[in-house]
């Protein structure tokens, strides 16, 4: 793929002789490819509606929102970070099998592959490890800065890129090792 693309692209002849591009023979791609050019910017759009939306429902009517403590920021994240790692990764195991059983993707499935108990325990392990890591941060805001507070705006674009940036990864990534089983 000279241009990084794909599918690859070859010159034909049209009927006055000048060459065209054309589409080359449908080829299947490899799941790699598919983690981390569809399925990936896919799920960083959807999470960051979603739980942008849910932020400003949240945050939205008010004057100031505080980073820790009941009502704060980080209650927000605490639970997002792990049900959006569980759920984002078995997606992202549940996109590789379908498009790999259907042909669309490199390699092929294997007949009678059982992928749903390697997902659902990546899948937990995915939201508990980031569940750990956002318990960490919030602990450290928590003691540096215990009385900071944000507005409504900067709390809702706190959320929608914690969201974008593990949906991103994290799915991207689940492709990835659903292409392995």
């Amino acid at each position: 793929m000279p241009d990084g693309g794909f599918p690859a692209r070859s010159p034909r002849p049209d009927a006055g002789g000048s060459v065209v591009a054309a589409a080359s023979p449908r080829a299947v791609p490899p799941i790699g490819w598919l983690a981390w050019r569809i399925f990936a910017p896919l799920d960083l759009v959807i999470n960051a509606v979603v739980n942008g939306a849910i932020a400003w429902w949240l945050f939205g009517g008010r004057a100031e929102v505080p980073l820790t403590g009941p009502g704060g920021l980080t209650m927000m994240a605490l639970p997002m970070s792990f049900i959006l790692a569980t759920v984002t990764t078995f997606c992202g195991f549940w996109n590789a099998v379908r498009e790999r059983r259907a042909g669309r993707a490199t390699p092929p499935l294997a007949a009678r592959t059982r992928w749903v108990v390697r997902a659902a325990g990546e899948s937990l392990a995915a939201g508990s490890a980031t569940w750990v890591g956002a318990l960490v941060v919030a602990a450290g805001i928590a003691r540096v800065a215990p009385t900071t507070t944000t507005g409504p705006v900067g709390a809702v674009a706190a959320i929608t890129l914690l969201a974008a940036t593990l949906g991103f990864v994290l799915h991207g990534r689940a492709v990835e090792r659903g292409g392995a089983v």
